[in-house]
């Protein structure tokens, strides 16, 4: 069994205006993988990925990472950790090689150890032919990768990654995820926060935020299983595609009802047989695969836990 290389048990976080970004969350996020933090805006990621980085403190609860407790022994976590918060601090105005070397030298990365880890950083991120690049004039997805490679001058246990790909192109994008599965492949803990529901679907593993609490823990898969039999796509015939979609969403039994193309995606509750619902007499209504967003959704209107 994969080692735990974070643990949070009952960990309560609420803010001064009243809010309470995380209430009870438990969960153990183990090694060499990608885990996913998904939830829409406000759901409380970036309140989780500072309490995990110690920069802020839990009102309740025990937090571990890396073997050690962020409360207790901040700098033993910043020491075992990568982190790239949403708005990563590069200096506009310094070159990919003066920002790399400002972090190493904050980390303590000197002399030999910081010129192997400049070598294998910029070989990496493929930013060896723009060290002398001021990093105010890169790319939206060149300034992640100079970021993610700020994140691992040291090579961490944990890296912590809140949403890192918010702004950067798809191909871009694509080599981020690359790069994060090599991490993983190599025995790092990575934990990815988004709230894209197509980006949790490339992780071993999603804790599913809402409102602070936890929704689900375990496989994207499984989730997505919740839905099984369950979604149908209904062509409208002579009827407008809206017209149906408003039609189907006031229905009883209807979870969600979304226009996809040339139809209406939808998903319908656990009880309710999509045959009993009330269609244009010349619609047609065929069931298509799940996706994680239709459970996602599905899981959001109950209110309730999935099944463990």
């Amino acid at each position: 069994m994969t080692a735990a290389a974070i643990r949070l048990e009952g960990v309560r976080r609420t803010f001064r205006d009243g809010v309470t970004a995380l209430d009870g969350l438990s969960a153990a996020v183990p090694a060499g993988q990608v885990t996913g933090v998904v939830g829409p805006d406000g759901a409380g990621k970036t309140t989780l990925m500072r309490l995990l980085a110690g920069l802020l403190v839990p009102d309740a609860g025990y937090l571990e990472v890396a073997g050690a407790d962020p409360v207790a022994d901040p700098d033993g976590v910043h020491d075992r950790i990568g982190y790239m918060p949403q708005q990563f601090g590069l200096y506009q105005d310094l070159t990919v090689m003066e920002n790399l070397r400002l972090h190493a030298e904050l980390r303590g990365v000197t002399g030999a150890e910081q010129r192997r880890a400049f070598h294998r950083l910029l070989d990496f991120t493929g930013l060896a032919t723009f060290g002398g690049r001021l990093a105010g004039r890169l790319s939206g997805g060149m300034k992640q990768k100079l970021g993610l490679a700020c994140a691992l001058v040291r090579r961490p246990a944990v890296l912590l990654l809140d949403e890192p790909s918010v702004g950067v192109d798809p191909l871009s994008r694509r080599e981020l995820w690359r790069m994060v599965h090599a991490l993983a492949d190599e025995g790092i803990a990575v934990l990815w926060s988004t709230a894209y529901l197509d980006e949790a679907e490339r992780c071993a593993r999603v804790l599913l935020l809402n409102d602070g609490h936890l929704l689900h823990d375990g496989a994207p898969g499984a989730l997505t299983q919740r839905v099984a039999g369950r979604v149908h796509a209904v062509r409208p015939g002579a009827t407008d595609k809206r017209d149906l979609q408003a039609r189907l969403a006031r229905q009883a039994g209807v979870v969600d009802a979304l226009v996809q193309g040339a139809a209406v995606r939808l998903v319908v509750a656990g009880d309710t047989d999509p045959a009993a619902l009330d269609l244009p007499g010349d619609a047609e209504s065929h069931p298509v695969a799940p996706r994680f967003e239709d459970a996602f959704v599905d899981l959001l209107r109950a209110g309730t836990e999935a099944p463990a």
